[in-house]
């Protein structure tokens, strides 16, 4: 029996004895009042018969409602009627049995005057326990039923709301791939009539670059650390077509390798920063990624020392652009993407929450 079951169970005996033990009192209650007998001696007598009848009536009329229930409901009630009467009987025995066994004055006649003089009342008490007891259970059942329903109905919205959001994602993702091969056998290209050789080693390195991608993007975010791998890959290609004009650092601290990140994520930064601030210059320019925790979070940035831009001017689809969207798809509001122009270049930061779990 699971826990969940035992305090279903435990609930509904609960309930039976209260109501038992409620209308034992209000029994006594009555008797004492028209003059019958003292309450001190009606009590305790008043008790045991609804403390019977409330275990006959608790035990048999679940069972009762379990194999009527699809009949109809004048042909139930009829059955369940004739239930409590019988119950009414075999808890008048039972009781006074009981009463004759601890009571000092046993004998065949007290049990039968015990008999005449309680089936009456066992028998209004049988039905009343019963009557309320359906409709209460009833009640609780369609409440119940609502609940679930109710229950069901949100985990539907929140599996259909997910899937949305996946869908977004891989969206977003299907089309930043294109975009950063495309980026990338653009600068290659530019190598092939100015210096084969180069070409060749710049074709290689895409070659492991794009094996290195698509084994990360086949997980949801992953290590840090593999995603520098990546930006390394990208940057030594962009080194080959640029030479000289583009200087650049990876200065990561080695207790943030292991945290998740969405794959592509420092790439996209890398690659944003070469193509609007230092490839378009004569003099090239220089570039440092970084990243430390804080908190609760890990902070990732890229620095360039070129002009500097705004994301409101930033075209649609520009890679900024789709990797806000993923960090939104994804984190939520936790996740933001700041863009700050300082005295000697310009800082693109993604910030999200922390994780050195697995990939999710």
């Amino acid at each position: 029996m699971t826990e969940r079951l035992r305090a279903i169970v435990g609930a509904y005996w609960f309930r039976c004895a209260l109501v038992s033990a409620a209308a034992g009192v209000l029994v006594a209650v009555l008797f004492s009042a028209s003059g019958v007998a003292p309450l001190a001696r009606v009590l305790p007598r008043a008790l045991v018969h609804s403390a019977v009848m409330g275990g006959l009536v608790g035990s048999l009329l679940p069972r009762v409602h379990h194999r009527l229930h699809a009949t109809g409901a004048a042909r139930g009630w009829t059955v369940v009627l004739v239930v409590l009467t019988a119950l009414a009987g075999a808890g008048t025995a039972g009781a006074c049995a009981l009463l004759e066994l601890v009571g000092p004055h046993a004998s065949g006649a007290v049990f039968r005057a015990c008999l005449a003089g309680s089936f009456q009342i066992n028998l209004i008490l049988s039905l009343a326990l019963g009557v309320g007891m359906s409709f209460y259970e009833a009640q609780r059942g369609r409440v119940d039923a609502l609940s679930l329903a109710l229950r069901t109905q949100e985990l539907e919205h929140e599996r259909a709301r997910k899937m949305a959001l996946e869908a977004r994602l891989a969206s977003l993702e299907a089309r930043l791939h294109p975009h950063f091969l495309f980026n990338t056998l653009n600068a290659i290209s530019e190598l092939i009539h100015e210096s084969p050789a180069r070409a060749e080693r710049a074709v290689e390195r895409l070659a492991a670059l794009l094996r290195a991608s698509l084994d990360a993007t086949e997980r949801g975010l992953v290590p840090l650390a593999h995603e520098l791998e990546l930006v390394r890959d990208y940057l030594a290609i962009e080194q080959e077509r640029l030479g000289a004009r583009l200087a650049y650092d990876v200065a990561v601290s080695p207790t943030v390798a292991q945290c998740r990140v969405p794959p592509l994520a420092v790439q996209t930064l890398v690659e944003n920063s070469i193509k609007h601030a230092i490839a378009p210059r004569a003099a090239g320019g220089r570039l440092r990624v970084e990243a430390e925790a804080a908190g609760d979070r890990l902070v990732v940035g890229v620095w360039d020392d070129g002009p500097g831009f705004t994301s409101e001017v930033s075209a649609p689809g520009h890679g900024l652009e789709s990797l806000e969207g993923r960090l939104a798809a994804r984190f939520g509001a936790s996740a933001s993407l700041r863009i700050t122009r300082r005295d000697d270049g310009t800082l693109v930061t993604i910030s999200l929450p922390r994780s050195d779990g697995g990939a999710s």
